[in-house]
């Protein structure tokens, strides 16, 4: 978990420019200045390329929806276990919970069923478990801002890394950050530090960051996909250090939805910030 074309743009203002005060110049008078000049400059980080290759994001933005089965603790206790559903563009996130719940993301708001249920964190579940899955993914979604920041130790391993940051508005937590982490030999994703500030202040979030790293990656169909989660208390200097919680990941698959999956059924109520 938004424009004329930089071209026509360019095209607009040459000729805005040219007919001013009511007059035209002549064709040769004007500057010849060819498609790439009116392009912006467009800078990609080599890691974030190297992640994004590594993980076939290619063919996984080919696919409609993905499905898996989680089971989540953290402090040693069961925080989720049931079935994600998510859209390959994040427009669309439905969770199936144990309880027989259903937790769901429309493409403009969240939603609970049946509406008896309780809260308990909803909007903050919906959008977060799904993030770390669908992460090696969405790393270029528009918005998203990165800062290569070298090598940097991971379990006593040098890992090289960046920082994602978002723009103003993007996402529902746009002040939360990531630091990345990528493997030096297979250029998949190793860790994602991160801070999170659903409902609390950037600067209370940063006094504990916390990170989360990837194991036992397994292919389907052609992208690898990480079956296991841990969660740790995370530093800049040090890197991860005491353990929180774990997840496993399963059952993963590409799946179609049909018209209104994600829709809310008539017992459930929207659920807020």
């Amino acid at each position: 978990m938004k424009s004329i074309h930089p071209i026509v743009l360019g095209i607009l203002l040459l000729t805005f420019s040219n007919c001013s005060n009511g007059t035209e110049q002549p064709a040769d008078d004007i500057a010849d200045v060819s498609s790439e000049q009116l392009l912006p400059e467009v800078t990609s980080l080599p890691i974030v390329e190297a992640l994004e290759s590594a993980h076939k994001v290619d063919i996984f933005k080919q696919k409609k929806a993905v499905s898996f089965d989680i089971e989540l603790y953290f402090g040693g206790s069961k925080r989720l276990d049931g079935t994600i559903i998510s859209t390959t563009g994040s427009d669309g996130i439905r969770i199936e919970r144990e309880d027989g719940s259903i937790l769901g993301y429309d493409g403009e708001k969240v939603w609970l069923s049946p509406a008896s249920a309780e809260e308990g964190g909803a909007r903050f579940a919906v959008f977060t478990w799904q993030y770390f899955f669908m992460a090696p993914f969405k790393f270029s979604d528009p918005g998203t801002n990165w800062e290569d920041l070298g090598d940097k130790p991971l379990d006593g391993a040098p890992h090289a890394t960046a920082k994602l940051t978002f723009d103003t508005g993007t996402g529902d937590a746009p002040d939360d950050w990531y630091v990345a982490y990528k493997d030096k030999e297979t250029d998949l994703l190793d860790a994602l530090a991160y801070i999170v500030t659903f409902r609390a202040s950037q600067e209370k979030a940063e006094e504990e960051p916390h990170a989360i790293s990837y194991h036992n990656y397994e292919e389907v169909d052609g992208i690898p996909i990480a079956k296991e989660w841990k969660f740790w208390l995370w530093t800049d200097e040090k890197g991860i250090s005491d353990q929180l919680g774990e997840a496993s990941i399963s059952n993963v698959k590409f799946v179609e939805v049909e018209e209104g999956y994600f829709t809310a059924p008539k017992d459930s109520k929207e659920v807020g910030r």
